[in-house]
């Protein structure tokens, strides 16, 4: 055997002996740590993914033949990113996401929780989300908010399946300690009672006016309920003769109309254009994405792997991962969200163009 192992006063074994006393004590040193410490770029857990809709749809009708939304609270297919553990509840980044679905004649019973949530409508047309009294009707494209502890249900009045995508703050809540969640119990414990009329957000705080003798509940929050894919998706082609984002196209972000902010305090969502033809620069940044193939189909390269989608797919992009996008023969349609808000918040945001051009 060496002298270094034999020795009790070798340097090594002392220094040895030093770090398992540490260690009972539940201290580590920095200097076996430094790699996790000071890093000179990210070290990303999460993998980009694709979760194709021509998958998703048949399971999602098999799971409406197996549980009732009263069994599962919420009959929701979790998009877990391979790199993660389904307990995670992290599509990637601080974000979930998460395919919602309601069989005709059902009812998601009313409840409410502390992380935020929105909506994006992929298929059908006819069922209802209320919150805090307010019932909207829901269509193929619409954007709808949930925020924070807000009572919220969901209920299908069609003939046909609905099916939407969920988001949430959940991962950020969840490593904040800071996850609660509460069932309704008044009356019938299924549906809360709806006092406005439908469209009431629209008419308050969603066309550049107010009631003067109102203040909103939480400036931070949307108070808009729906935000209509009709409108928005003008919007888009309103401005597509403009240049648009070298990264991103015509892209158009959902704002709270009391502050021009994202519509959640930890969550920003978009919608982009991407016109015929068009392939866009690459670039990267600190916000982790993800996107919903809203209309059309094209691809995006992710570091050096390339995804092709079409329309009802999603897909991810975690932070500080370059990708570029291109429209497939026609024109396309993402509709996106981030946890940029969170990064905006303590500094942390940070964007760079890629080395690659279109």
């Amino acid at each position: 055997m060496s002298a270094t192992t034999q020795l009790p006063n070798d340097l090594k074994a002392q220094r040895d002996a030093f770090h398992e006393e540490l260690k009972a004590m539940s201290i580590t040193p920095l200097w076996l740590n430094l790699a996790t410490a000071a890093q000179n770029e990210p070290k990303v857990d999460a993998v980009p993914h694709i979760w194709r809709w021509r998958d998703i749809k048949p399971m999602m009708l098999r799971g409406g033949d197996l549980i009732s939304p009263q069994e599962a609270e919420r009959r929701v297919l979790m998009l877990i990113n391979p790199s993660f553990e389904a307990k995670s509840a992290r599509t990637v980044g601080m974000i979930f996401g998460g395919i919602q679905f309601l069989m005709p004649g059902e009812i998601a019973d009313s409840h409410r929780h502390s992380p935020n949530a929105q909506r994006f409508i992929i298929e059908g047309e006819g069922s209802y989300t209320a919150v805090e009294g307010e019932r909207t009707i829901m269509k193929k494209g619409d954007f709808v908010t949930t925020p924070a502890w807000r009572w919220h249900d969901h209920g299908n009045e069609s003939d046909q399946p609905m099916a939407w995508l969920d988001g949430l703050d959940l991962p950020f809540a969840n490593l904040l300690d800071a996850n609660f969640f509460e069932d309704y119990v008044e009356g019938d414990g299924q549906m809360q009672p709806i006092y406005r009329q439908e469209g009431d957000s629209i008419h308050r705080w969603g066309r550049g006016m107010r009631p003067a003798w109102q203040e909103p509940i939480e400036p931070r929050q949307s108070p808009v309920l729906n935000y209509r894919w009709t409108d928005c998706r003008d919007n888009l082609h309103a401005l597509r003769e403009e240049e648009g984002s070298p990264f991103d196209g015509i892209i158009m972000a959902y704002v709270n109309p009391l502050n021009g902010g994202p519509t959640l305090p930890t969550i920003s969502a978009y919608l982009q254009l991407l016109r015929k033809g068009e392939h866009t620069r690459s670039h990267r940044h600190t916000s982790s994405t993800i996107y919903h193939v809203a209309e059309g189909g094209g691809g995006t390269l992710v570091g050096d792997t390339e995804y092709l989608w079409e329309e009802g797919d999603t897909f991810v992009i975690p932070s500080w991962v370059e990708h570029e996008h291109w429209s497939d023969g026609g024109e396309a349609v993402l509709f996106s969200y981030t946890d940029r808000p969170i990064l905006n918040a303590f500094g942390f945001y940070r964007e760079a163009a890629g080395d690659r051009r279109a």
